[in-house]
């Protein structure tokens, strides 16, 4: 599995340089046509990831979702979910830190793509401002893509939920829909041995508008917390 994980990153490089290249025109036309290089790229890596890693995957439950904006609250123990949720979910978008933009040429396209930003500086003004970005895009048919953790577990870690998504909850008033997944058990955090299997994402039901802080992070991680674990037996 070593000798093909390094073919896989070797691969994903070139082709992460040829898209790179290949869409430099989408940088000049308008934002919308942005998604379609995206997808092309993402749609590449799942081809590399199953074909030489042999890792394939499913997605569960995207076919019930609701045609309304969503707050995505997702388990997060991969790359993989990134990837797949953006694909997956039309119209969707991430908060990323400010000084992404400032990368060489992934800044670009990443200005391009409309996420939105916030600068961690900025402290409550920041933030304010980030919310009322997010309540917009939502608004205006935007679904927005959460890993309430901030950042990658391992299977089996314990569980670490940031109330961060609360305030774009109740601002935004948009149901929550959370993500459970097994990616981890695949294709774990950092440059690591990626193992032959089959990662599943799989969207459950809906967290409903007007629940209190409390409330509504229990219901958030028990949910997600149950159906991973299951994901993970």
């Amino acid at each position: 599995m070593l000798l093909l994980t390094i073919i896989f990153y070797s691969a994903l490089a070139l082709w992460t340089i040829l898209m790179g290249i290949l869409s430099i025109p989408f940088i000049v036309l308008p934002s919308k046509f942005i998604r379609f290089p995206a997808k092309a790229w993402i749609k590449g890596i799942f081809i590399l990831l199953k074909y030489i890693c042999g890792v394939t995957h499913e997605v569960r439950g995207i076919d019930d979702l609701t045609k309304e904006p969503l707050i995505i609250v997702s388990k997060h123990q991969s790359a993989f979910e990134t990837f797949a949720l953006y694909y997956y979910l039309e119209s969707s978008f991430f908060i990323h830190k400010k000084q992404l933009f400032y990368i060489p040429i992934f800044g670009q396209y990443l200005l391009k793509s409309n996420m939105v930003s916030i600068d961690r500086a900025g402290q409550a003004k920041a933030m304010r401002k980030m919310i009322s970005d997010v309540k917009k895009k939502l608004d205006e048919g935007s679904t927005i893509i959460i890993f309430p953790e901030g950042t990658r577990k391992q299977p089996g870690e314990k569980a670490d939920y940031k109330s961060g998504f609360v305030g774009i909850y109740n601002a935004a008033k948009r149901k929550l829909k959370p993500v459970a997944l097994n990616s981890g058990l695949f294709w774990q955090k950092g440059i690591k041995i990626i193992n032959k299997g089959h990662i599943i994402i799989e969207f459950l039901p809906e967290i409903e508008v007007g629940l209190d802080k409390k409330e509504v992070l229990e219901k958030v991680e028990n949910s997600i917390e149950s159906a991973t674990n299951k994901l993970l037996s």
